[in-house]
Order: C-alpha cells, then structure tokens, then sequence
C-alpha cells in the first residue's frame, strides 16, 4: 500500500479492473500499486502557439501566419482514453503532465493548419493580411464544430491570430506599389490643393463682389427703412397726441362726473341724516310721552298701594285692645311714670273709691321709686 497526494489543480481517476471508482480534484489516497492504477490530467488552461510559413494565398503568394490557441481539458473519460495520462511514481507527474499536453497541442495545432490553408486559400494576399481577426473568429467558431477536437476531450476557449506576413519579396512588391500608390496620392493631393487653391481665390472674388453688392443693397434697404421709421414716428407723435386729448378729455369728463356724483351723495347723505335726526326727535319725544304716562301710572299706583297700606293701617288701629296697648307700653315705663299713671287712674277714679290708705312703708317706696324716676 502506498499514499499519494496530488495537486489542487490535477484531476485524479482511480482504476480497478477496468472501471474508474474514484475520480475528483486534488485527491489523496491509499492505493495498491498491483490493483490499482491512476490517471492524472491537468484542470488548468493552456496556451498552444503556431507558426504556418508554407500557406499560399489565391494569388499563389505565400504567408506566415502566427497566433496562439487557448485550451483545457473538459471531458477527462474523453482525453484519458485519447493520451496517456497514466500515473507512474518513478516518473515525476508534471514531466509527464508537459510531454502529454505538448502532444495534444500538436495535434491541435494540425487541426488549426488544415483549416488555416482553406481560409488563406480563398484569399488574395492584399486581403488576407488585413483579415487576422476575422480568421480568428472563424477559426474559433469552426475548432468549436470540430468532431477531432471533440473526441480529444478539449474545449477550445480562445484563438488569437497574431500575424499575417507576406515573405521579404512580396512584402516589398506590396511595399512599393503601396508607395507608389501613396505617392500618386500625394500628387493627386497637390493638385487638388492648387484647383482648390485656384478655386478658392475665385470664389473669394465672387465673395467680395457679391458682398459689395449686397452691402450697396443693405445701405439702400437701411435708408428707407430709416424712412419709414421717421414716418412711423410721425404717425406715432400724432396718434400719441391724438390718444392724449382724447384722455384728457375722458379723464375730464371722468373728473366731472365724479364731483357730480360725490355732490349728490353729499346732498343725499344731508338728507338722509336730516331725516335720521327728525326721525330721531319724533322717537325721542314718542319716548318722552310714553315715559311720562309710565310715570303717571306708577305715582297713581304708587298712591294706590299707599292709600291701600294706610287703609290697613287704620283697619288694624280700629281692631286693637286699648288695655293691650296700654299694657305694652307700660311694660316699657320707668318707676316713676307706672306710679304717676296709677295715681292718675287713682284720681279719674276717686268717686269709686272709698278708703285709700298710705303705710309709711309704701309712701317711702313710692317716692324712692319718683326720687329714681326724676334723676332718669
């Protein structure tokens, strides 16, 4: 048994009998070297370069074409069984990993020649150095369609066409009659410069004159404009003054009809208060009037109710007990004036009275109680 770690970037199948168990990236594992066998294949991309000096063009010239092809492998059952990709621990894996992928470029590299010859074939060479993206793109597209390139187990992700190039004689041939053409250019171009300048010249002439003459038609077409703008002034002044009468008038007539107006609200505003100041002096006096009826007709009720409380204050004389009065009023006499009546109703009643006896006792309390009543 024996242990094996590979790299991130290689793809690791394992193979008993004939079947793959184990298959993945950047494996590591235990194997029997007499049961077991392992293919690794590279997971990167790689760049395959071409140089096809033996093409020839339509016109039977010949041309190198350079350029470099982009690729990876995608389908590993496909590319296993194409290459060799077998795992050996006695031969380094990346030695072996380049001499496999070298193969396969060549391989690509054929496919890419063939349809290379077709496309140049098709062409002169003038065209077909200017055509490097365009074949590019078709080579691209039709390695894609390839069924070779399909069954490597590749995917083609990229071609780029670097060059073109005639060999020296034909580069040079191009080279001169390019020239050539370039100087037959130039002439053409001087040429042309001198009619144009020659052209130009003319043209300016005509510029002038005609500017001459157009600025003579500009000065004339200015003087009656200027004419016209005086009469239009003039006319403007006499409308301007024509329009100022007319609303001085109006503002006059305006003017006249406004005093007119303020004079008679003035008048009707007299009026008006004149009327609200005897309509004023009738309410007032109609006031006065019903005041004093209102004030007859209280002192009338006023004597009313007290001919009424007087009516009643002698109805309440007539119906009082005298010898109640009488009493009452003697319960607020002093001493003195109780004694003094008693002798008086003593003496109005002396014809009734037979024998009045005085003891010292009560003559001394009598003139003790009038003795008080006269210091009072």
């Amino acid at each position: 048994m024996k242990f094996v770690k590979f790299s991130p970037n290689d793809y690791v199948m394992v193979v008993r009998s004939g079947n793959v168990v184990k298959e993945g990236i950047g494996l590591s594992l235990f194997y029997n070297e007499m049961t077991t066998n392992i293919m690794v294949a590279p997971s990167t991309a790689f760049d395959g370069s071409f140089a096809f000096d033996d093409l020839v063009t339509s016109d039977y010239q010949r041309v190198c074409v350079q350029g470099v092809t982009t690729y990876m492998l995608t389908d590993y059952k496909k590319a296993t069984q194409m290459l060799d990709f077998a795992y050996d621990s006695k031969i380094p894996i990346q030695g072996k990993i380049a001499d496999t992928m070298a193969l396969l470029e060549k391989r690509i590299n054929n496919i890419i020649k063939a349809i290379v010859i077709r496309e140049v074939s098709k062409k002169d060479v003038r065209t077909i150095i200017r055509l490097a993206d365009e074949m590019a793109a078709s080579v691209a597209d039709k390695l894609s369609q390839d069924e070779s390139i399909a069954k490597l187990g590749v995917s083609i992700v990229g071609v780029n066409i670097l060059g073109i190039n005639p060999n020296v004689e034909t580069r040079k041939a191009l080279e001169a009659a390019a020239r050539e053409q370039i100087l037959k250019e130039q002439d053409d171009a001087i040429y042309m410069r001198r009619n144009a300048a020659i052209e130009q010249e003319r043209v300016i002439k005509e510029n002038e004159i005609n500017t001459e003459i157009k600025v003579a038609e500009k000065e004339r077409e200015k003087e009656e404009k200027q004419q016209e703008m005086r009469q239009y002034l003039v006319r403007c002044d006499m409308n301007l003054k024509k329009e100022q009468q007319e609303k001085d008038l109006e503002l006059k007539q305006r003017t006249a009809a406004k005093m007119l107006q303020i004079e008679n609200e003035e008048k009707l505003g007299r009026i008006e208060l004149e009327n609200q100041e005897m309509l004023g002096k009738i309410e007032l006096e109609k006031k006065n009037k019903e005041f004093t009826v209102l004030e007859v007709e209280n002192a009338k009720l006023k004597a009313d109710q007290e001919a009424q409380a007087l009516e009643g204050i002698v109805k309440a004389y007539n119906n009082l007990n005298v010898a109640l009065v009488e009493a009452c009023a003697m319960a607020q006499m002093d001493p003195g004036t109780l004694m003094a009546k008693g002798f008086m109703n003593i003496g109005e009643n002396a014809d009734k009275i037979g024998t009045f006896n005085l003891t010292p006792d009560l003559l001394q309390t009598i003139a003790t109680g009038i003795g008080q009543g006269m210091k009072k």
